[in-house]
């Protein structure tokens, strides 16, 4: 490259050798050198990530670093933006696959819109790819006000799309850098990426949002949040507070706005099954904040008592045999 390019795909990835493959095989953008670079951030892999790369440097404008040790996600996450060149950055989970042309239509909306923040949609899969559904936020110009961000935030159809998904938007380099202070002061929360993105937001950032669907969403990896019952959910919530408390001015009116969405993707169905399944305790943990989420007091006191009754092995296989009903006639139908 000769001089700076407009977007930076940055990578961050550990011991994902086999998906990273196929996130840098979907990187087609021929005759576009100039116009983009692909930075990975290696956080010390063990497989043979490195050899991948080797491979791949001579198709793609990439650069890499790799990490001494394993500075977790957070850090390295920071540590591909420091890296890139580009006056936007892309994060791109290691895992995710990008669709057609992806690079050449963020590049023309990207120099079109010249927002700080981009936001896009995505498409959802299972672990072998296998499309499952499409989201994507409102399209449009947003304004920068508490009140437009409030109706903005309350109208994502799920968590992912509150910037949460790291492949879901790019932004101006600069957001991230100028603020370095405080994106460290996050490391830890497993979501850096979300809370900088807000936190320039409610600074006045500029953001614009498009309908299209412009990557493939890996989805099935077990890690130690997925794989055990409501941790995820009590994560979740936990940051949610902290995005509303610490840079939305904790608002009743966030509150809402960020419950609602957090309910789609948490419905109260999701709550009975995690109780259900050994996760009682988890939701325990951040009972005071489901409930300024949206969550009936009623529901999660329910869920308590028939914790102590030791009643929730009952409602489990209640809703096994539910599901197994459930999927029997879908079968027959199809």
């Amino acid at each position: 490259m000769t001089s700076r390019p407009l977007l930076s795909v940055c990578i961050p990835t550990f011991n994902r050798e086999g998906f990273l493959r196929e996130c840098l095989e979907s990187i087609q953008a021929a005759g576009l050198d100039d116009q983009f670079e692909v930075v990975v951030s290696d956080n010390a892999s063990s497989d043979g990530t490195i050899g991948l790369l080797e491979e791949f440097r001579h198709c793609l404008p990439l650069r890499w670093v790799v990490q001494d040790t394993n500075i977790g996600p957070d850090r390295n996450f920071d540590a591909v933006v420091a890296f890139a060149q580009g006056e936007y950055c892309w994060l791109l989970g290691s895992d995710d696959v990008v669709e057609p042309h992806t690079i050449e239509r963020l590049l023309r909306s990207l120099r079109e819109r010249r927002n700080d923040i981009l936001h896009f949609g995505y498409v959802q899969t299972d672990i072998l790819l296998n499309r499952l559904y499409a989201a994507h936020p409102p399209a449009g110009q947003v304004d920068s006000t508490p009140t437009a961000l409030e109706k903005y935030f309350g109208d994502m159809p799920n968590m992912s799309l509150l910037f949460t998904f790291i492949s879901s938007f790019a932004f101006r380099r600069t957001i991230w850098m100028d603020r370095r202070d405080r994106v460290l002061g996050w490391v830890g929360t497993y979501y850096i990426h979300m809370l900088t993105m807000h936190a320039a937001l409610a600074e006045g950032a500029s953001l614009a949002a498009t309908d299209e669907c412009l990557v493939l969403a890996r989805g099935g990896n077990p890690n130690d949040f997925n794989t055990v019952p409501g941790r995820f959910i009590a994560l979740d919530a936990q940051t949610m507070r902290r995005l509303i408390t610490e840079i939305h001015g904790d608002t009743a009116s966030m509150w809402k706005a960020i419950g609602r969405t957090f309910r789609r993707s948490y419905p109260i169905k999701a709550l009975i099954y995690t109780a259900a399944n050994g996760g009682l305790h988890h939701l325990e943990e951040v009972r005071g904040i489901l409930i300024r989420l949206g969550y009936p007091v009623m529901l999660l006191g329910s869920l308590r008592l028939l914790g102590k009754l030791n009643l929730l092995g009952i409602v489990k296989g209640a809703l096994d045999l539910r599901r197994a009903a459930v999927t029997k006639l879908s079968t027959k139908v199809h």
